[in-house]
């Protein structure tokens, strides 16, 4: 197996050994504080601490249960393996090479240029080498004001999650609440996002295979497909393969938010072209349903403060369930309107409708109603993901429902969230 050790040779470390002391002594004054760190007793201080060559304090950082690196003049001269590996390099060598601090952090090293004592850093953010991007925090503390040389370290993130305050509790309508909730670990939340993101990366280029190719069949583009069946065929395969990548899209979505990584570009909305594009995209399944879509919007609605996308996937995701429960003949209405200085944003039909409790049961991921008067595939993740999205923008999700009279599924923005020029 070939090493992973950083590859320089024990005579460059010589120019480094002075820093390298420095940690030594460091060690001894419990720079490196946290979990199980053990502070040297008065009787141990007298004691001498044993000389160590440079490839002895090499093996020592190395040997560390922390991640940490020394950094000099703005540039970072040394990590240890946990350092290194936290931002997904194989080795220090890769790390180094890479550029260091200037390739994990977009400020690079100019965050720690004025620290003089023992620091600790606000949470930043950070890149690995994938480029994903993570929300750390080190320690910093100065071994040699002369040098510059700093020693930091990076903060366990199970630190840094034991740290964030709770969010504050929001007024919910029961109808919303869970029948049981369950608190995610933001440690296996972290986890099964990686898991995720790993996965939808290997599955997105087969699928995207699969539904291109599937819709060049279906326009023929190279000569006609000859027996009807296999057409019927591939339209099944093509509207299976938007169902899988729906799936994942969903599931990526929820375990972004449950790890805290989900990320909103805010910017004032206007809900008419919104609304408009949405009821656009979606007349042809309407009508295919026989069913009637329509809007009512009051003239003088604010802008929203909002994420454009994710609202509008949103919007589409109710209207898309009111259409699937809403029976032929029926209708499907998206309205707005300003009621006690707060936006609300409609979308009602005349369905099926649904109890308290099956509205507990459809707010859980993966819970599907049997309700609906077509036959319907689904994810069951709508609703759980809508609701999150809601709460991600500032706004509430409220669902009124009666059975065999119909759902109202309002989308609130209360007055700060609103932008009026």
């Amino acid at each position: 197996m070939a090493d992973l050790r950083p590859q320089r040779r024990i005579e460059d470390l010589e120019g480094d050994r002075e820093a390298l002391e420095h940690i030594a002594r460091a060690l001894e004054g419990r720079v490196l504080l946290g979990p199980g760190a053990v502070t040297r007793t008065e009787e141990d201080r007298g004691r001498e601490i044993p000389a160590l060559d440079a490839q002895g304090l090499k093996e020592l950082l190395e040997a560390l249960p922390v991640a940490v690196g020394i950094l000099t003049r703005g540039t970072l001269i040394y990590a240890n393996s946990a350092f290194a590996n936290a931002f997904g390099y194989s080795s220090p060598a890769e790390l180094l090479e890479a550029g260091g601090l200037d390739t994990i952090l977009p400020g690079g090293s100019v965050l720690f240029e004025h620290v003089e004592g023992p620091e600790r850093t606000p949470r930043i953010d950070a890149y690995t080498h994938s480029r994903r991007k993570l929300k750390v925090a080190f320690a910093v503390s100065v071994l040699d004001a002369g040098t510059g040389a700093k020693l930091l370290r990076l903060i366990d993130q199970a630190s840094l999650d034991a740290e964030l305050p709770s969010p504050p509790a929001t007024d919910m309508p029961a109808e919303l609440e869970p029948a049981e909730r369950t608190e995610v670990d933001p440690k296996i939340a972290a986890r099964r996002l990686d898991f995720l993101a790993k996965v939808s990366h290997e599955v997105r280029t087969p699928l995207n295979s699969i539904i291109g190719f599937t819709e060049l069949m279906l326009q023929e583009r190279l000569g006609p497909i000859g027996n009807p069946r296999y057409k019927g065929y591939v339209e099944d395969i093509h509207q299976s393969g938007l169902y899988a990548l729906s799936l994942l899209n969903d599931l990526l979505d929820i375990s972004k938010i449950e790890a805290g990584k989900f990320e909103l570009d805010f910017t004032a909305v206007d809900l008419s072209d919104l609304v408009e594009s949405c009821v656009n995209s979606l007349q042809p399944l309407a009508k295919r349903a026989r069913i009637v879509l329509r809007t009512s919007l009051s003239h003088d609605l604010p802008l929203v403060v909002a994420d454009p996308r994710r609202l509008k996937q949103i919007l589409l995701n109710l209207l898309t369930n009111a259409i699937k429960f809403t029976k032929e003949g029926g209708q499907v209405i998206v309205s707005g309107t300003m009621v006690d200085s707060e936006l609300r944003l409609r979308v009602h039909d005349n369905g099926v409708g649904m109890t308290e409790d099956e509205i507990a049961y459809a707010m859980q991921p993966f819970h599907q109603l049997d309700t609906a008067p077509r036959r319907q595939s689904g994810t069951g993740l709508g609703l759980p993901v809508t609701k999150a999205l809601v709460d991600a923008n500032r706004a509430r999700l409220v669902l009124t429902s009666e059975p065999d009279i119909g759902t109202s599924a309002d989308v609130i923005f209360p007055a700060e969230r609103l932008f009026t020029a």
